[in-house]
């Protein structure tokens, strides 16, 4: 049985990260027609708006085996991504990360979330976010429709 612990993200995990983010990104499209066709997914290194948005964010990593399983990203008040190995979807692992990131950011936070995602949406319900408005969003230039969520008093 594997154990998992969650640890801030440090710079020599990039390279074990990176991995992760290949191997996870895609996933978020899953539900979209022709998902995974329509957003290929540019490898972390090479994906200078992804690549600058999780630099300038805090991070926790889950670590299973000794390698990233999970991370959860977050600047301010606004959780920018999480992305959970497919090989351990469903053991709890997007649950732990949320939780540890929330014990860490304020009262209110707000996330966005590609709308078709029922199985991620479900999971942020369960942890009392609500949708606030949908948005048309962009990745790697394809439009895909985001849910806005929130928690806690916003205003």
């Amino acid at each position: 049985m594997t154990h998992f612990d969650i640890r801030r993200y440090r710079r020599e995990d990039f390279h074990a990260l990176a991995a992760l983010y290949f191997s996870a990104k895609g996933d978020e499209f899953r539900f979209e027609p022709n998902g995974f066709e329509r957003f290929p997914v540019i490898p972390l290194p090479f994906d200078e708006s992804r690549l600058k948005a999780f630099s300038d964010c805090e991070a926790l990593l889950m670590i299973g085996d000794a390698e990233p399983v999970g991370v959860i990203y977050w600047r301010e008040s606004h959780i920018v991504g999480l992305l959970v190995d497919p090989a351990v979807r469903g053991k709890g692992v997007g649950r732990a990360l949320m939780t540890a990131a929330l014990a860490q950011m304020g009262e209110s936070v707000t996330l966005a979330v590609v709308a078709s995602n029922v199985p991620v949406i479900r999971l942020y319900q369960s942890l009392r976010f609500h949708g606030v408005g949908r948005r048309q969003g962009y990745y790697q230039g394809v439009a895909v429709t985001l849910l806005e969520m929130a928690r806690g008093p916003i205003g």
